[in-house]
């Protein structure tokens, strides 16, 4: 091991405030630079001769090598390991690794000449790297590793015996905020790199951490979340958010659709494994409290934005929770409209393009077996069963839309005829004379059946 004296004779050059800021004052000088340059790749060059553990194939040879001695009944006091071997053993590890051959591989490593105090980090890398992946046995055998070894061996890690307890991660979480530190303090105080926030075991932290976030101040909250990097903790604490949340939260709606996804789309937000019945139970109910957000916002944008249609917007604004999809019909201009409001993503999957350059659009809002298609420019909406002759005449050129009208089919009869009083399965309505709206909503509840509402 170099101490500090060692590196300033490597380096060549010292390395103080004074002379760092004195460096900064008098400029950049190149020739100085690659110079230092140089000698730090000659560190590492020299660093690398001496290796803390073993390479990942070198590592899984060994497993494989043990195992097999394992199954032929050796006994781990006959198995000499060199210090590399030792060191680097807990770091083969797997979720599938046997229960009965982890305490023959502890075994092996506690025996007399085979132990150092460094055995300890490989375990202990397995096991925060597969914590939810490790049986209760296999996890309760490394903590007792730990322990065993902790005040005798490694005096500085009994700091970490709490947090490894099953309730350790949520409890480093507690602790960070108990004490006012950071959330990326979560790894070194479990003796890991910062990089490790990726690590599996940091998930129940970063929720305990962020479990009273507040409303609209995300920006940490986004920071933590990219570099754990997990969808087991995106799935449990945005859908905790969201249920608490009190009204719209766009800021918390873009979160959530940049790390689960789009909320109409329902294969991402399928529970991740082993996701127990309420965190099943809350990743849905969020989803649906997201698509009404995502359609209060649509709605609002389309009759206030694109056209100027307070009455048409105030009722669809009620029936927005029974909406299970839409798609916006517009020109590019129209586009570049609505991506001043909405995330890329949701646009990007929801908004057709058109050839035509009329201002005109259309909103499809599709709700049970029906699309209702409402237009910017005033005149009638068409109500179209899913399926039906009318909704493949609308619809069949969808992919390849001319202009706006060629959603409309005008022939179709009127979704409720004044003269006999009664309604149509399917057709249009004017926005004209009284109590439209009325009208509508009567249609909506007789004739739509709303799944899972």
């Amino acid at each position: 091991m170099m101490d500090r004296s060692d590196l300033k004779k490597l380096l060549g050059f010292g390395y103080n405030e004074d002379r760092v800021f004195g460096f900064v004052n008098a400029g950049f000088n190149e020739e100085k630079f690659n110079e230092n340059l140089d000698i730090l790749k000659g560190i590492g060059d020299r660093m690398l001769e001496v290796r803390d553990a073993l390479s990942d194939d070198e590592i899984k040879k060994l497993i494989n090598h043990l195992h097999k001695l394992w199954k032929e009944g050796e006994e781990p006091e006959s198995i000499d390991l060199t210090l590399l071997e030792a060191r680097s053993l807990g770091y083969g590890l797997t979720e599938k690794t046997e229960i009965d051959f982890v305490y023959f591989l502890i075994k092996t490593e506690e025996k007399d000449g085979n132990w150092t105090p460094s055995c300890l980090k490989g375990f202990l890398h397995s096991l925060l790297r597969h914590w939810y992946e490790f049986s209760p046995d296999v996890r309760e055998a490394i903590k007792q590793l730990v322990l065993r070894h902790s005040d005798k061996d490694a005096k500085e890690i009994a700091v970490i015996a709490p947090f490894i307890d099953n309730d350790g991660p949520a409890k480093l979480g507690a602790y960070l905020r108990k004490t006012k530190q950071s959330w990326q303090w979560a790894p070194p105080i479990v003796l890991m790199p910062t990089t490790r926030i990726n690590y599996p075991y940091f998930s129940d932290t970063i929720q305990t951490y962020f479990n009273d976030v507040p409303q609209g101040e995300y920006d940490e909250l986004i920071s933590a979340l990219n570099l754990h990097n997990q969808m087991r903790t995106d799935k449990i604490l945005l859908p905790k958010l969201i249920l608490e949340a009190e009204d719209f939260d766009k800021n918390l709606l873009d979160v959530a659709m940049k790390r689960i996804g789009d909320p109409f789309d329902e294969t991402k937000w399928a529970p991740f494994d082993d996701a127990s019945e309420e965190q099943k139970k809350n990743l849905q109910q969020a989803r649906k409290i997201l698509l009404n957000w995502v359609m209060q916002e649509v709605i609002r944008l389309f009759f206030e934005v694109l056209c100027q249609d307070k009455d048409r917007k105030n009722f669809w604004s009620k029936q927005a929770h029974k909406l299970s999809n839409f798609r916006v019909y517009g020109s590019i201009f129209s586009r570049q409209q609505v991506l001043k409001y909405l995330p890329a993503q949701t646009v990007n999957r929801h908004f057709r393009t058109v050839d035509s350059n009329v201002d005109n659009c259309a909103l499809a809002m599709f709700m049970g077996d029906y699309v209702v298609v409402e237009f910017t420019q005033t005149g009638a909406l068409y109500a179209y069963k899913v399926g039906s002759s009318y909704y493949r005449e609308a619809f069949q050129s969808i992919g390849s839309l001319s202009k706006i009208d060629d959603l409309k089919v005008t022939r179709m009869p009127m979704l409720y005829d004044l003269d006999y009083m009664r309604f149509a399965p399917e057709g249009r309505m004017t926005h004209q004379g009284l109590y439209w709206q009325w009208r509508m909503e009567k249609w909506i509840d007789r004739q739509i059946k709303i799944k899972n509402e």
